[in-house]
């Protein structure tokens, strides 16, 4: 049962790591995001949680 929770847990972590991410990365200025490939529009095809 720990084991399982602690998966939900990491879970959860990395996808408010990837969001805080996506988020400072949109946060910079277009010619920075150009810069180092950054994609003009979100992917919204993305899953949010991985269960």
């Amino acid at each position: 049962m720990f084991k399982s929770l602690n998966r939900i847990r990491a879970a959860f972590a990395r996808a408010s790591r990837r969001r805080r991410t996506t988020r400072e990365l949109n946060e910079l200025p277009p010619e920075i995001r150009k810069d180092i490939g950054w994609p003009e529009t979100a992917q919204d095809n993305e899953i949010r949680l991985p269960f």
